[in-house]
């Protein structure tokens, strides 16, 4: 029959992805929660219901306050930020007309570092006796601040440090937004008269809630989801001054005798992250996405209120130039760290004792070459595990969002449920995975990591590809059935080849993900690779940045090793970045915020 064969074709492209979101994300999340309500065991084995017990345990630990207060003051500032710079990144390139690309790599150059990198390069930033910060202080005749000792400045530091890293990202997507608004609009603006305030007011602000909208909530996710910087800032330790919620259920969560606790601070998180990624997906118009429903733009937007501002007009060269400074500031802010990183790296004896080093090239040399020798097992490990996992990803990704973009299967739901996923904080997923992989005897394994990373990289990526099937014209399909394919045969042999920039974009998200992650890495994996086969020691370069620090807190560190330990792991990002930048944005807007 016909519409059996309909739903059965449909069916058979998803079923891996359907599978492997049961095994590795909706029992973990169910699971988790049992643990909550549970007296835990060794290898958290379930030991009876304890109920509201470990709840109230959590509630009356005021480390445990210390660290919501934080996380909510934390997750919100960052937002706030992050929006507000985005926008005014945004609109500032749209302005220019010279130097937008170059501009635009500096803006969003930290993209290009793994967030345990962005917490080695803060912490070289912010280190009162060889960061610049504190330099410049003296020299201004102010006294030293303790950025990152100061219980008082400590999450103010956060803040920033997490601004810097996230910021690009919003900014990318606001871009997106700003760049999918038709010039016949904007000249029309123009036509009329309209002053600035009023063309930003009434053309441009409403055109671009959606991606606002988004930008929030992405932002929103991220900061209530943030570890790895914490991890590094604490050298492995547990600071209740700074410690955010997932920090927080980390630490206990191998601590014996709390590891109930912990997971009832684990569940918080999955109910925070629940309302965000329910705020998410309605901010997403899944039915409108996939062709269930027809909402228009105009429609849309209608339904934003226009917000009551100021009417006034700033002179296009007053403008123009207020733009360039906005983005000169904003380049240096975004680049600085970076290159102060690399001048560290500089320093020959690898301790700094002064602001520039005085063998530049022989320290650079030296370091990047220790660098190299010590850090080649984990960069192997993470250099072989992120291309396989993107193929991994693509393998499940790219026929489960075929069927729901052509065969809208499952409605809404199947897509929804990838959405809200991409909101989970890895926390939720920590524990069970741990046992999971603990039980099948794949700890410290290269397979274990593989396994499990498409966890992180599959919300995205259905996203992406969903929105670069919706844009492919039925015809196609139609005329390879008419041809006698079948409809599987038609998606292999006919639809995979003309969506190779988006699978590309998938790969480049799915390799960056694997690549920077840090968490599992940490927890999974025992040693670096032993150079043998079957391969064993999954400790990957994130690791290898994070112990050069937090493992030799107790010694002098070698910020010159440090420096170029950080610049090594993230070389292969900033090669991926470049080859895939123009496929970027595109993929941000058609698979990600369009509609």
């Amino acid at each position: 029959m016909p519409g059996w064969t309909y739903k059965h074709a449909a069916l058979l492209l998803s079923l891996p992805f359907i599978v492997y979101l049961v095994i590795f994300t909706l029992y973990p999340i169910v699971y988790s929660i049992i643990l909550s309500f549970s007296k835990v065991g060794l290898l958290y084995n379930f030991q009876g219901f304890v109920w509201a017990s470990n709840y109230i345990l959590l509630f009356k630990n005021p480390f445990f306050i210390r660290s919501f207060e934080n996380t909510m003051i934390f997750a919100f500032s960052v937002t706030a930020a992050d929006i507000a710079l985005a926008l005014a990144f945004a609109l500032s390139i749209e302005r220019i007309s010279r130097g937008k690309s170059i501009l635009t790599t500096l803006l969003t150059s930290p993209l290009m570092l793994p967030a345990v990198v962005v917490g080695v390069v803060w912490e070289i930033i912010m280190d009162p006796f060889v960061g610049p910060l504190d330099f410049v202080l003296t020299h201004l005749g102010l006294p030293r601040i303790g950025w990152l000792a100061d219980p008082r400045i400590v999450l103010i530091s956060l803040i920033i440090i997490t601004i810097w890293q996230t910021v690009p990202f919003a900014f990318l997507l606001v871009l997106a937004g700003i760049q999918a608004i038709p010039p016949q609009i904007k000249e029309a603006a123009q036509v009329d008269g309209l002053s600035t305030m009023d063309t930003f007011k009434e053309i441009t602000l409403p055109l671009i809630t959606p991606a606002l909208l988004v930008a929030i909530l992405m932002t929103l996710i991220t900061a209530f989801r943030t570890f790895d910087v914490i991890f590094v800032i604490d050298s492995g330790g547990f600071n209740p001054n700074n410690a955010l919620l997932v920090y927080y259920a980390y630490m206990f969560a191998f601590t014996p005798g709390y590891q109930g606790v912990s997971m009832a601070a684990v569940s918080i998180l999955a109910f925070i992250s629940t309302v965000l990624g329910l705020l998410f997906i309605r901010a997403m118009h899944l039915n409108e996405r996939i062709g269930i429903s027809k909402e228009s733009s105009k429609e849309r937007h209608g339904k934003y209120r226009k917000p009551i501002l100021p009417s006034f007009n700033i002179p296009p060269r007053v403008s123009l130039v207020l733009a360039y400074l906005v983005l000169v500031a904003a380049s240096i802010f975004s680049f600085f760290p970076i290159i102060w990183t690399l001048v560290t790296a500089m320093h020959y004896s690898g301790i700094v004792m002064s602001l520039l080093p005085s063998r530049p090239i022989s320290g650079l040399i030296k370091n990047f070459s220790m660098a190299i020798s010590q850090g080649a097992p984990y960069l192997i490990v993470s250099l072989v595990v992120a291309p396989v996992v993107a193929v991994i990803t693509i393998f499940l990704a790219a026929p489960a969002a075929y069927a729901i973009a052509r065969y809208k299967l499952g409605g809404t739901k199947l897509l929804g449920w990838a959405l809200y996923l991409y909101s989970v904080p890895s926390m939720v997923y920590l524990i069970p995975i741990y046992t999971l992989v603990t039980r099948l005897n794949l700890t410290n394994t290269w397979w274990a990591l593989m396994m499990i990373y498409p966890i992180f990289t599959l919300p995205l990526s259905i996203w992406i590809l969903t929105g670069f099937y919706s844009d492919v014209p039925k015809e196609i399909d139609e005329s390879a059935l008419v041809d006698g394919k079948s409809r599987i045969e038609a998606f292999f042999d006919i639809i995979m080849p003309i969506v190779r920039p988006a699978l590309a974009v998938v790969a480049f998200f799915a390799i960056l993900s694997s690549y920077t992650e840090f968490m599992f890495a940490l927890t999974l994996g025992r040693t670096p690779y032993l150079f043998n086969f079957p391969p064993t020691g999954a400790e990957t370069a994130t690791v290898f940045v994070a112990s050069a620090l937090v493992y030799g807190s107790g010694e002098v560190v070698n910020y010159g090793l440090l420096a170029a330990a950080g610049l090594l792991v993230s070389i292969p990002v900033i090669i991926i970045s470049a080859f895939l930048q123009k496929y970027i944005i595109k993929g941000l807007w058609v698979g990600g915020i369009k509609g």
